[in-house]
């Protein structure tokens, strides 16, 4: 603690930097500070007292609780310097000085606009000053190099005036329990960091903090519960750390399930609905279009904005709680209609119409649904932190299961919280908005090539990479949840030719409560258990991390077709993740194996000759 007080002082320390964002979550080890994304150019590295220079935070919404773990644990950086104000990062550094303010350092966390962030690349150390303006609240930070070469001065986003108008309404929220002042400040200084004025009130939310990280989340929700803190609007818990019935049947250690279990109970004591699931948007409860929500969990806060066409920002963790309890958000974002415009057009149409519709026609035999996670992981990387336009669904049978896959793999990779599919999803539905959609992006368009689609499905097939076995140990399904339609696909296929599942291979699926009661009904999970498919609630696989579930073997490969997982996984569980189709991940259960090498890539994206051949064959 030694240090709690630098940011009243000069000083000076080695930057790390990277034109490319990075998420906390499952990208950085919040007990050792070091970056763990394999698919990252600062992997390796520790980010420990150091300048960590990035253009934002991407992906998760729980980068707002790494943030938190990291600081409690004297490993986080020494100053974060963005080219775009993150609120996420920015929500951990809050609630670490709202909560836990003798026991962290300040963080100062600096917005840099695009030319002077690029200029950082060339300097190996910063130094930067914190300067009191005379007559202004707010002081300004000066970073500059040693040989002062560079020199620049910015605000620093922790120490924002409070930007909201006078309301009566928010001056009551003073006066009520502790919590809801404490989660209001909260509120507040999040608010600041986007210039918001106004709060508005919401019809719903979603908490995706109830995932156990480490001892600094558990404590802040155990505080607020402690301090009187209660939901004022209908709220639905994301997937916790394991499943709250079976953890202990399931080979759970005892000491992680007591955690997990507290955190998810002190969220059930703040009035959070017994729900526990990754995939909302599957209840009954879901928004309707328009309803200005506050969802977390990036996956379901794309959907919800992309798919369903209600209204949430991708809001942090700990944030999502602080405005349940007062029922209300900011108004920034895409809450605002004129915040919901593309900037960027993204177009597949060659590419779909060339490599992709020619082997539509074959369900049972088709690999054409890992096409969807693919392109979510790919159109969010191309998106350059944008809202896009999506141009060449629409000649596709696009099912609500496609666009799950998708948003889930668009939030690992993508910045913004919405895209816009043509002729699919609700605001892009007609020539009209389209064409008017297309106007607003102003030339700004990129296309699809072959190339593209074909690294980002080698990207997310990272066990393949210099790989010569074809064994697999586990399947993994269910990320975010199965659907009821999944669920039922899933029980047709396996029964298609009669074979058994191969002893070797463990083949799990995660899916909410609701899901799982549902498939009973049907008969479809009695069939699936024949099989051998075993099935958890109230967790994912995002936060299934260690044995017994993930294989005890360090060389033990993984088998997915989720786009979020497969970017995920290797990380979270340091083992090998392979990603096919739902087809090959039916086929790995029974086979123990996977194709590996060339031969693993889909037809659509093989050479002319490969899928020449493939298609004389047929």
């Amino acid at each position: 603690l030694a240090w709690i007080d630098h940011w009243n002082m000069k000083f000076e320390s080695e930057i790390l930097y990277s034109n490319v964002g990075i998420s906390f979550w499952g990208g950085i080890c919040p007990i050792t500070g070091t970056i763990i994304d394999h698919t990252h150019s600062l992997y390796g590295e520790c980010i420990a007292d150091k300048i960590l220079c990035i253009p934002s935070g991407r992906g998760s919404c729980t980068g707002s609780q790494v943030m938190l773990e990291l600081l409690l644990n004297g490993k986080g950086p020494r100053a974060i310097i963005l080219r775009d104000a993150d609120s996420i990062l920015c929500t951990g550094a809050i609630v670490a000085e709202e909560f836990f303010k003798d026991e962290c350092p300040s963080l100062p966390i600096i917005c840099a606009v695009k030319d002077q962030f690029s200029k950082l690349e060339e300097y190996s150390s910063l130094c930067i000053q914190k300067e009191n303006m005379n007559g202004q609240e707010e002081s300004q930070v000066i970073i500059s190099s040693s040989d002062n070469r560079y020199t620049y001065s910015t605000q620093n986003l922790m120490e924002l005036s409070d930007t909201l108008e006078i309301d009566p309404e928010n001056e009551d929220l003073e006066n009520q329990s502790e919590a809801t002042r404490m989660a209001f400040q909260t509120v507040k200084r999040v608010a600041a960091i986007s210039n918001a004025t106004k709060l508005l009130p919401i019809t719903c939310a979603h908490i995706d903090a109830v995932t156990f990280i480490g001892r600094g989340g558990l404590r802040f929700a155990q505080m607020l519960a402690e301090l009187g803190g209660k939901v004022s609007v209908p709220t639905t818990l994301n997937s916790q750390s394991v499943d709250r019935r079976r953890w202990e049947e399931l080979g759970v250690d005892a000491s992680l399930a007591k955690n997990a279990n507290a955190v998810g109970d002190a969220y059930l004591k703040l009035g959070a609905e017994m729900s526990f699931t990754c995939a909302p948007y599957l209840l009954p409860t879901k928004p309707s279009f328009q309803d200005n929500i506050m969802w977390g969990e990036s996956n379901a806060v794309v959907y919800a904005n992309s798919v369903l066409g209600a209204r949430t920002e991708k809001y942090a963790d700990y944030f999502d709680i602080c405005a349940a309890i007062i029922g209300k958000v900011p108004n920034i974002g895409v809450h605002l209609e004129s915040n919901r415009q593309p900037k960027i057009v993204i177009d597949a149409t060659p590419f779909v119409q060339q490599h992709i519709l020619p082997y539509t026609g074959n369900a049972a035999d088709s690999s054409i649904d890992a096409f969807f996670p693919v392109m979510g992981w790919l159109c969010g990387n191309l998106s350059d932190g944008h809202i896009p336009l999506i141009l060449g669904f629409d000649g596709i049978d696009v099912t609500e299961d496609n666009l799950k896959a998708f948003c889930a793999a668009y939030g690992t990779t993508g910045t913004a919280p919405l895209f816009h599919m043509a002729y699919v999803t609700p605001e892009a539905k007609s020539d009209t908005n389209v064409v008017q959609m297309r106007d607003n992006c102003r030339g700004n368009c990129v296309e699809v090539k072959m190339d593209d689609v074909r690294d980002a499905y080698i990207s997310l097939d990272s066990g393949n990479i210099g790989n010569d076995s074809e064994e697999i140990d586990l399947v993994a399904l269910g990320n975010p949840h199965l659907s009821i339609t999944e669920l039922k696909l899933l029980s047709e296929r396996i029964k298609l030719d009669g074979r058994p599942k191969k002893s070797s291979v463990e083949v799990i699926a995660t899916l909410s409560r609701k899901v799982l009661e549902k498939g009973k009904e049907f008969g479809y999970t009695n069939e699936l258990e024949k099989f051998g498919v075993k099935f958890i609630n109230d967790t994912c696989w995002c936060m299934l991390l260690s044995p017994p579930i993930i294989p005890e073997d360090l060389n033990a490969r993984i088998l997915t077709n989720s786009g979020k997982y497969a970017h995920y996984g290797p990380a979270l569980t340091n083992r090998s993740v392979r990603f096919g189709s739902f087809n090959d991940c039916i086929e790995g259960a029974k086979t123990g194996r996977m194709k590996a090498g060339k031969t693993a890539l889909p037809v659509w994206i093989r050479s002319f000759a490969a899928r020449a051949f493939t298609l004389v064959a047929k």
